[in-house]
Order: C-alpha cells, then sequence, then structure tokens
C-alpha cells in the first residue's frame, strides 16, 4: 500500500469543524495508508484522528522584519516563527524532514476536502506528464448546497486560462490556469528529490505578487521547473471543494471573486475545442 504525508497548516479554531472534515476525509481513504500532520498555533485536542500536532509558537519583537530573517537564518523553525503567515512554509519543513519516508506528500490549507480521487488522479497524470510539468487542482465553492453550480474563486481578474497552453499525453488534454494558487499542493517523492536537488524545500521563498501564505505552494508550481498543468478532459477529477463558500456571496467580508460554473464552461469548451 503506498504512503502519504498530508501537512495541514491550521491558524486558531474558526475553522475547526473544516478541518475536521478534512482530516477524517484524509484518514478514511481505504487505499493510501496516509498520515496527518497538523502544525497549528494552538493545540487541537478536540480534532480526531490526526496523528501529530506541532504548536507552532510566535517570537515577539522581530515580525516587521521577519521575511528577511526567514531567508537568512538556516537554523530551522524549531517549533518557533516571527509571523503566523509563515504557519504553512513550516508545513513545508516537516515535508522536508520526511522526504525519504512517504510516497506521496500533500500539504494544504484547513479547509480543502481532500478526497481519494485527488490522489489516484495525480499519480495516472504524473505517468504520462513530462518530468517539467507537474499535475495541480482548481478551487471550486458552492452555494451552501442550494444549487448545483459552482463557483471558482481563483477565476478572477487578472487570471484566464492560456488558451495556447493546450496539450495531450496519452488521450488526456491538459491546460495551464494562470492563476497557480490553490491552497495546497501533491507532490511525489521523485518530484520532491528533484526540487530539493535545486532548493532548501524548507526555505526557498519567492518575491512574486503571490502573498506569504500563498507562497507555500504557489512556489512550487512556478520555481522548480515544474509548469502546473489541470487535466481539462477530466475535470472533474481537477476539482477541490474550498468548504467554507465564502466567496460564492462575498461571505465573512471577503470580496465577491471568482467565476461562475457558465463562464468556467465556455471556456474549457474553447479550450477543449
Amino acid at each position: 500500500m503506498k504512503s502519504v504525508l498530508a501537512v495541514i497548516a491550521n491558524f486558531g479554531s474558526v475553522q475547526n469543524k473544516y478541518l475536521q472534515q478534512v482530516v477524517t476525509a484524509l484518514k478514511s481513504i481505504p487505499t493510501f495508508k496516509v498520515t496527518v500532520v497538523v502544525n497549528s498555533n494552538i493545540p487541537l485536542p478536540e480534532i480526531s484522528g490526526i496523528d501529530r500536532v506541532n504548536v507552532i509558537k510566535l517570537s515577539e519583537g522581530l515580525n516587521l522584519i521577519s521575511k528577511l530573517v526567514f531567508k537568512i537564518d538556516k537554523r530551522g523553525w524549531n517549533g518557533t516563527i516571527f509571523d503566523y503567515n509563515f504557519i504553512p512554509m513550516t508545513c513545508r519543513e516537516v515535508i522536508d524532514k520526511e522526504s525519504e519516508n512517504f510516497d506521496y506528500f500533500i500539504f494544504t490549507e484547513n479547509d480543502h476536502l481532500w478526497l481519494e480521487r485527488h490522489i489516484n488522479s495525480f499519480i495516472e497524470y504524473e505517468q504520462i506528464l513530462p518530468d517539467n510539468r507537474i499535475a495541480g487542482l482548481i478551487q471550486y465553492e458552492d452555494y451552501d448546497h442550494k444549487s448545483d453550480q459552482r463557483y471558482f474563486p481563483a477565476y478572477h481578474s487578472p487570471y484566464d486560462w492560456d488558451y495556447e497552453s493546450v496539450e495531450e499525453y496519452s488521450d488526456k488534454k491538459f491546460a495551464h490556469f494562470l492563476n497557480v494558487h490553490q491552497g495546497s499542493f501533491i507532490i511525489s517523492k521523485q518530484q520532491l528529490r528533484r526540487i530539493k536537488s535545486a532548493h532548501d524545500f524548507s526555505r526557498f521563498l519567492s518575491n512574486d505578487r503571490y502573498s506569504m501564505k500563498c507562497k507555500a505552494n504557489t512556489d512550487i508550481f512556478q520555481y522548480c521547473g515544474m509548469k502546473k498543468v489541470i487535466c481539462i478532459s477530466d475535470f472533474e477529477s481537477s476539482l477541490i471543494h474550498h468548504l467554507p463558500n465564502i466567496y460564492t456571496t462575498g461571505k465573512l467580508g471577503r470580496n465577491k471573486l471568482g467565476s461562475d460554473e457558465i463562464r468556467m464552461r465556455e471556456a474549457l469548451n474553447k479550450l477543449l475545442g
């Protein structure tokens, strides 16, 4: 049985119901041995199924220069960070330390619902894609189960599909979506080895437009020699549910960023045509 290490970034207890859903779903996957680690700023005794919780503490007084300190300090986290926005980066350190102990590695925010099909599809795509491609996912939300329609938060200005990027491998079509953020990633041991041959996986950090929290996943898709592609011919297998559904109506003060099902289907028809 193949093994999977899933490392989850968690901040506070506001999203505990989503975190429990995510952990339960991961531990319920029957065809993989899934180990779940959560890096959190608080203990999580109320969440069942976690194999290990790493409580990350905040160092005082250095928040203003935290990014600079992060880049030059090579001692590792040692359970302490200068800014809680770095919690996702501490998850990369866990993966780095376990890089030879598992077959596949998932990093995810605490509200993305990982299912067995995500892992199976990734494995299938890795077998047919060239080494300079990596299969990714598209986030979706629903309307709190009041409609069959879906909403795609990442599909907002200035991002769109690269309509010239369609590639075909083993009768499956793939394309590149310009917003590479998906709040997560999955990589294989072989891909991780290649990344580690070029970078300090736990600490390399870009200076691009994505936020500090996003860079834990977006840097993987942009600066590791693997272009992120979405399987558009099996599009349903390339979708992952962002559980809070906060962008559908702009709940909790979030701007209503994204596109509806109609726009996404029109784009897919153009890509597949």
